[in-house]
């Protein structure tokens, strides 16, 4: 056997050993992760920010039965302070479409006009730079 074919019967080998060992089921939940940038400026407060974050957990969150558990954190210490996450756990997959779907009908719920959406965001987007990253995590579970 030559080499060129002994590297691409190695390859193979390796590929269809990583996908069986790669193609297990679902074990964990999911963790959606959302980190935003921060804007600081002189045009709020860090408790009018905490009061609109804690009007929206309540209405779009706490009451969304797909949402296992969440947390929302602010960067504490560091060289920049500007870090917004916020950690939502659902079931699976499919849960992350409805968990988000289920968050914008309570929202539109509570802030039941377009009016009043509008006041809303805009008192919350000036909090924000746009700047953002979503990930989509599965936790591992190990058998003991």
């Amino acid at each position: 056997m030559n080499l060129r074919a002994y590297f691409v019967l190695t390859f193979f080998f390796l590929v269809i050993s990583s996908a069986a060992v790669f193609a297990q089921p679902a074990q964990g939940n999911v963790i959606v992760l959302n980190n935003q940038e921060l804007k600081l400026s002189n045009t709020g407060s860090i408790s009018e920010f905490d009061s609109l974050t804690a009007e929206y957990n309540k209405w779009c969150m706490d009451n969304n039965d797909y949402v296992l558990s969440y947390k929302v954190m602010r960067h504490w210490w560091g060289h920049n302070n500007r870090d917004f996450v916020t950690i939502v756990e659902v079931k699976g997959w499919d849960e992350v479409i409805k968990f988000n779907t289920k968050a914008d009908e309570l929202f539109r719920a509570h802030w039941d006009t377009p009016a009043k959406r509008k006041a809303f965001n805009d008192a919350y987007d000036k909090y924000f730079t746009g700047s953002h990253s979503d990930e989509i995590y599965r936790e591992v579970v190990f058998k003991k």
